[in-house]
């Protein structure tokens, strides 16, 4: 597998990662646990060694799975990248004198936002019960708003993780361009997660150059859009209850299956499965530290893994699908407001 700079950490860091929130059960619909230890294993294996989740993940079980994987293996040989701010715990789980969230801002299930500064280090110190470990790599903000990012305090207290040794280096995970530049603003942070694919290309104009001027490492989350450059779901498929894209009006669900008709009319003849295209057209940036492709069973692994290892896409292949994004409006159709 080949490895990349993760920024200024002095790490370095598997190009392609593991993605763990479908393992994590609630939000691309039934997995087992047994197929999601068998996932992480055959990326391992195959020298992923940058791992991300989050605490809302299946209220914790992906970190759980993840820190049972990692159990018994050479804990220095990964970089743990965890986040917190949605808060799905009761009130019994947690000391009363914890904000309980914002009842308004309700991810789809039903967990609230919670940035209070005294929640964040509860919501570390779980993590690092879950993951079994004694220092999270890469601690980050999960999508907190333009005006905390702004203000800096959040990013204040998990310098204070960092210096009690709790956490080794700090991240953001945003959705918006403002939001991402404020992040690059704070030379405090040095990490951004961002959402880059072939139907969304919006964080390549000032995000990546940015970024790389700034030396801050670049995750890529959602490559395979959501699983729709996967080639598996029409506009008239219907996902699980459980499963987060249940949510996607229609109009969303025509345009982005509009955009894909003319990636592949694009791409041509080239044998090439969709799924490569998508990966390795990420990876083609090269501000880009790592893209964390997400995989419930080995098979998905070994598909994602060989954008790595055999990548097909031209740098004439790549320029094309830029062309076409930038060139035809249909893009600009159906992307989630941000």
């Amino acid at each position: 597998m080949k490895e990349r700079r993760f920024g200024k950490t002095g790490l370095r860091v598997s190009e392609m990662g593991f993605g763990c929130w479908a393992i994590g059960g609630n939000a691309y619909g039934p997995v087992r646990d047994k197929d999601s230890l068998e996932a992480l294993a055959a990326a391992w294996d195959f020298g992923v060694n940058f791992f991300d989740t989050a605490d809302t993940y299946g209220e914790g079980h992906s970190e759980e799975l993840l820190g049972k994987f990692l159990k018994g293996r050479a804990r220095d040989r990964c970089t743990l990248a965890t986040k917190c701010g949605w808060d799905f715990y009761t009130p019994s789980q947690k000391p009363a004198s914890l904000l309980p969230g914002s009842p308004e801002k309700l991810n789809h299930t039903g967990h609230r936002k919670n940035f209070d500064t005294h929640y964040v280090r509860f919501a570390c110190e779980q993590s690092l019960k879950r993951l079994g470990t004694d220092v999270i790599d890469l601690f980050q903000l999960h999508n907190p708003s333009l005006e905390l990012i702004q203000k800096g305090d959040l990013v204040s207290v998990l310098e204070g993780l960092k210096k009690e040794g709790k956490i080794r280096f700090i991240g953001i995970s945003v959705h918006t361009e403002a939001e991402a530049l404020a992040v690059l603003e704070d030379p405090r942070v040095h990490a951004i997660q961002i959402i880059l694919n072939l139907l969304d290309q919006r964080m390549t104009t000032k995000i990546l150059p940015e970024a790389e001027k700034k030396d801050i490492g670049v995750i890529v989350r959602e490559p395979l859009a959501s699983g729709l450059l996967s080639e598996k779901y029409d506009p008239s498929h219907e996902f699980p209850k459980e499963d987060h894209r249940r949510r996607w009006v229609p109009e969303k669900r025509e345009a982005d299956w509009q955009k894909i008709q003319l990636i592949q009319k694009t791409l041509g003849s080239r044998i090439l499965p969709l799924v490569r295209a998508a990966l390795e057209f990420t990876l083609s940036f090269g501000a880009v530290s790592t893209v964390i492709a997400g995989a419930k069973t080995r098979a998905q692994v070994l598909e994602n893994t060989a954008a790595s290892f055999e990548p097909a896409l031209s740098p004439e292949d790549v320029g094309r699908l830029k062309e076409l994004y930038a060139q035809e409006e249909i893009f600009r159709k159906g992307l989630n407001p941000r």
